[in-house]
């Protein structure tokens, strides 16, 4: 994985940023690539680019920005892509009669995709497998794409500048360092981080005017235009399936996820897997050991991010882990995060990001990302994808059925998505926040979730059901916040996170399987889950595993919380967003109100990290 920057002026103007600037814009992308950094200036922009060396470490040809041998066309790139073989040889000679003979100069990925974009263009990212976030420059069309794989993989932010023009990176934090950009919080985005814990929600971000490029999406720039802004030249919709009139066989999702997760294993650089001890690790490992063994390679290296209080390991993932590595013959390891570990990272971990926690147990995958890394490790497979494609969230499916059996239905399935799943409901919002109009932001979530809705109910087509587009409304909502994720904590340590379920060709079938296939409400509460992909992998793995019902990360952050949420609401911050009342709640019973502490604590560290003492209107110091 790399860290990849941008900046364009509006042609013909003094541009952007001095070689000062550049610098510092790259040393907040560093660990994202410590192995090596490089710049690519023409005209109006420059790309910039951090190095993680996963393929052809050892080539300095690899680094980048990558440009064609004759000047046209450059890329910087981050991703990894699978069944790159077959496209290679494909390209091969064309890229030998464009290059007089010489061929590719690396056996990296990179420029793979630099070759199928100059000889292809735009229209080859229809056929990439992998994930990606990039931008590629055509010098004789004057235009440059930004684009970004089909599942949201890999993030890409962009913003238009006071100057009129545009600039690009991995992570908002690196991009606000650009000196025509100023770090303002979006009224609406607190509002729906309050109500969801999403960092980025519909293409918008924490940060007014700073963008999301969606899942799926291509971008196209006129660099020679005055107007910057950026055309959609694809969408992500382009990779949706409707679901299918006969039911997908067992037998069919065990070969696809096998070939997924052996396609992700390629590397020339140490891979390990996160092992919990539940049915999409316990795949992983599985079919990563197998691999290995079949090659001869080294036991795997599995890891378990687990947490521990006064001594005591919390839940029942770490011993099963244990279990399960013993029989896998894996080399396996614990990390527990303890009440103060997790309190110091927190606050690093947001002051690192410029970005609130989306999910509680980040701290403990970052952790664990920390001791991969100093193990020696660089590339790491993670479970993401399995419980959004294949229906693996019992309580909110089953909530569903309830919903989609009402004749007369008490709220339309967008507001009912927001009430199961909500840390504040749309409802409560006016109770909590303060400032802007809650209740437009409330009804704009309630239409962005209503819209994405009709659409999930469109894609899923005649054979589809009402159930069938709530899972793929909860997979639209839920996967690419969780994948965003995974890739902070990760990429903090320069550990680069490989999600097999998460990939293009596993949704592509996943979509097309049934809801019915893959969910059943049970009137014990004892409900099926990811039926088809349990059955799929039944033959290979132990009965407890397969069986084992879904069980959220074990993390009393209800109690940790408390602290950091005294202290949170007195921060300037936290007081100009949120009631007076909700913060007295909080301050006298934090652990009755953890859900709320939560949150504020969170707000209060970030204002902190992006806005320093409180202000919401800062210009970044240079």
């Amino acid at each position: 994985m790399c860290g990849i920057f941008g900046s364009i002026s509006v042609f013909g103007d003094t541009p952007d940023l001095w070689d000062s600037d550049v610098a510092r814009i790259l040393d907040a992308l560093d660990h994202r690539g410590p192995d090596g950094r490089g710049t690519w200036a023409r005209d109006n922009f420059v790309l910039g680019h951090t190095r993680l060396a996963v393929r052809d470490p050892s080539s300095r040809a690899a680094n980048q920005p990558l440009v064609t041998p004759d000047g046209r066309h450059a890329l910087v790139y981050n991703g990894e892509l699978y069944g790159e073989v077959e496209l290679r040889k494909r390209l091969e000679p064309l890229v030998l009669r464009a290059t007089g003979g010489r061929g590719f100069a690396t056996t990296c990925d990179a420029e793979t995709v630099l070759w199928a974009l100059a000889l292809e263009g735009p229209a080859v990212l229809d056929r990439l497998r992998g994930m990606y976030a990039l931008a590629f420059v055509d010098l004789k069309q004057r235009t440059m794409l930004l684009a970004r794989d089909p599942m949201g993989v890999k993030p890409l932010v962009w913003a238009r500048t006071e100057t009129g023009g545009l600039a690009f990176a991995s992570e908002a934090r690196a991009l606000l360092q650009h000196p025509g950009l100023v770090a303002r919080p979006d009224p609406a985005m607190i509002g729906a981080y309050l109500m969801t814990s999403r960092r980025s929600f519909a293409g918008r971000t924490l940060f007014d005017g700073v963008g999301s490029v969606d899942p799926g999406s291509v971008l196209q720039i006129d660099l020679a235009s005055p107007d910057l802004t950026p055309t959609e030249i694809a969408s992500g919709a382009r990779f949706s399936r409707p679901v299918g009139e006969n039911t997908a066989t067992a037998a069919e999702c065990a070969e696809l996820v096998d070939e997924s997760i052996r396609a992700q294993l390629v590397s020339d650089v140490p891979v390990c897997a996160f092992l919990s001890g539940g049915l999409d690790s316990a795949i992983l490992t599985h079919v990563a050991a197998d691999e290995r063994a079949r090659h001869g390679a080294s036991p795997l290296a599995s890891w378990c991010a687990s947490a521990i209080e006064g001594g005591v390991e919390l839940g029942p993932d770490p011993p099963m882990a244990r279990e399960f590595a013993a029989v896998l013959g894996s080399v396996h390891t614990d990390v527990h995060t303890d009440e103060p570990t997790y309190m110091r990272e927190w606050r690093e971990h947001i002051a690192h990001l410029w970005q609130p926690l989306s999910t509680p147990n980040e701290i403990a995958i970052s952790e664990t990302a920390r001791a991969i890394r100093a193990a020696g490790a660089i590339v790491a497979l993670s479970g993401e994808g399995a419980d959004e494609l294949f229906g693996g969230y019992d309580g909110a499916l089953a909530a569903y059925c309830a919903h989609a059996s009402m004749e007369d239905a008490p709220m339309d399935a967008a507001r009912f998505h927001l009430e199961i799943g909500s840390w504040v409901s749309p409802a409560a919002l006016s109770q909590v926040m303060r400032g802007p109009d809650t209740d437009e932001i409330s009804d704009y979530l309630v239409k962005t979730h209503w819209a994405a809705f009709e659409c999930a109910k469109a894609e899923a087509g005649a054979h589809g059901t009402e159930l069938d587009a709530h899972l793929r409304l909860q997979c639209s909502m839920n996967l690419t916040p969780l994948l965003e994720r995974l890739d902070a904590a990760l990429m903090r340590h320069g550990v680069e996170g490989r999600t097999p379920f998460a990939d293009e060709a596993v949704l592509a079938f996943a979509e097309q399987v049934p809801f019915a296939a893959k969910f059943e409400a049970r009137p014990d509460g004892v409900h099926a889950s990811k039926k088809i992909l349990r059955e799929a992998f039944r033959p290979q793995l132990p009965q407890a595993i397969v069986d084992r019902p879904k069980a959220s990360f074990p993390m009393p952050f209800e109690r940790w919380s408390a602290q950091a949420a005294r202290e949170a609401v007195k921060s300037p911050f936290v007081q100009e967003w949120i009631q007076p009342a909700a913060l007295a709640a909080v301050a006298s019973d934090p652990v009755k109100h953890w859900k709320l502490s939560w949150l504020i604590g969170n707000l209060g560290l970030f204002g902190e990290a992006a806005f320093g003492a409180g202000a919401s209107d800062q210009r970044i110091a240079s």
